[in-house]
C-alpha cells in the first residue's frame, strides 16, 4: 500500500523521540512504550491493533523494508487523535467493559474473533483500588450457536494484583486462542466470565462441562463467584 504523509499537523510530539505528527506516514505502528499497546496511524489518527490480521486487511505489509514502526509515550500518543479500534471484516468482537468485582476489584476482557480463521486476540485487565488488598482473578469466554450450545470455549486465564501500596496493583495481559474456522459459521451468541474467585468458578466449569448442560446454565451456576457479560 502506498504510504503517504498526512501533512496537516505540525505539532512535535515531544523532545524525546523528537517526531512531528506531519512526518509520520500512513502504515505506521505506534507502540505505546508504557503499556506495549500497539495502533496504526492512517490519516493523521490511530487505532487501535487488536490483531496482526487487522493490520493485514488495512493493506500493510508488515515484513516490508518500508515498514515503519515506533516506540512512544503515553503522552505522545495521547495527542494524535484517537480513531477507535482496527479490526477486520468478518469479525465478532467482545467486550466486557470494566466490571466491579466487589471489594474494590476490578476487571475487564475485551477482543475480538476473526471469523475467517478461527483466532481470538483478547487482552484482559486486572486491577484494584485498595491499598492492601489484592486478588486473584480469572477470565472465560464461551461461544454459543442459536440453541445455546457451546461452539468454542476458551481456557481459563488467571492473573493477580497486589494492594496499591504493595506493588503491582492494575495490569493488562493479553491472550491467543484459536478455533476450527468451519465453526465460527455456527456462533450467534458469546459470554465472557470475570471471577474473582478462580477455584471455584474452575471446578462449576468443570461440572457444567461433564452435564452437557446449555450457557445459560453456567451463567447461572456461577452467579455467586463471577460477572457475565453476555451478548
Amino acid at each position: 500500500m502506498p504510504q503517504r504523509k498526512t501533512g496537516q499537523h505540525s505539532a512535535r510530539l515531544g523532545e524525546e523521540a523528537a517526531v512531528e505528527l506531519g512526518t509520520l506516514t500512513d502504515g505506521t505502528i505506534l507502540t505505546s512504550s508504557a503499556d506495549g499497546v500497539p495502533y496504526l496511524f492512517q490519516d493523521g489518527r490511530r487505532k487501535r491493533i487488536l490483531s496482526p490480521a487487522g493490520v493485514l486487511a488495512a493493506g500493510v505489509d508488515l515484513h516490508s523494508s518500508a515498514a515503519q514502526q515506533l516506540t512512544l509515550s503515553e503522552e505522545q500518543l495521547q495527542r494524535i487523535p484517537s480513531a477507535g479500534l482496527l479490526a477486520p471484516a468478518g469479525t465478532r468482537q467482545f467486550d466486557s467493559g470494566l466490571t466491579h468485582l466487589g471489594a474494590n476489584h476490578w476487571m475487564r476482557t475485551w477482543g475480538v474473533l476473526e471469523l475467517g480463521t478461527g483466532q481470538m486476540s483478547a487482552q484482559t485487565r486486572t486491577a484494584t483500588f485498595t491499598w492492601f488488598g489484592g486478588y486473584h482473578g480469572a477470565t472465560y469466554v464461551i461461544f454459543s450457536d442459536t440453541n445455546d450450545a457451546p461452539v468454542f470455549q476458551s481456557g481459563l486465564h488467571r492473573y493477580g494484583v497486589d494492594g496499591t501500596v504493595i506493588g503491582t496493583s492494575d495490569r493488562t495481559d493479553a491472550w491467543w486462542e484459536s478455533m476450527p474456522p468451519t465453526d465460527t459459521a455456527r456462533i450467534t451468541r458469546h459470554a465472557v466470565f470475570l471471577t474473582w474467585s478462580p477455584d471455584s468458578f474452575d471446578k462449576i466449569l468443570g461440572r457444567w462441562a461433564e452435564s452437557g448442560e446449555k450457557v445459560a446454565s453456567l451463567i447461572s451456576s456461577v452467579a455467586a463467584v463471577a460477572a457475565v457479560f453476555a451478548s
